[in-house]
């Protein structure tokens, strides 16, 4: 059997209700940063351990104040879909793969079931 390492863990994996099916990672996984450490989620963090990558930050928090308003809805447009910056991690918030205006219209539609 192999040894635990970088990406092997013998531990709980933490995963958030296994019972009903959520793999997502509870905020105490081992999984969490501990993968392959010469790679990086899409968080700037170290990689995690399998599919789904961990992040407390908040769907849409796009000028990362941990709130979500209009000033999220404002950064998105100027910065994500507008402009040209590579820096947008929160931009693809429908997750269909690009940055557009249906990401702005998911981002109002989130803020609006507050």
């Amino acid at each position: 059997m192999p040894e635990p390492g970088v990406g092997l863990i013998f531990q709980n994996p933490g995963f958030v209700d296994l019972q009903n099916l959520n793999f997502n990672y509870s905020p105490d996984s081992p999984c969490i940063d501990s993968g392959n450490p010469n790679l990086s989620d899409s968080d700037g963090t170290r990689r995690d351990i399998g599919a789904n990558i961990y992040s407390n930050s908040i769907l849409g928090d796009c000028n990362t104040d941990n709130e979500l308003s209009v000033l999220d809805v404002v950064y998105l447009i100027n910065n994500c879909v507008l402009g040209s910056s590579n820096a947008c991690s929160c931009s693809d918030i429908n997750n269909d793969g690009s940055s557009n205006v249906l990401d702005v219209v998911t981002l109002v539609n989130i803020i609006l079931s507050y």
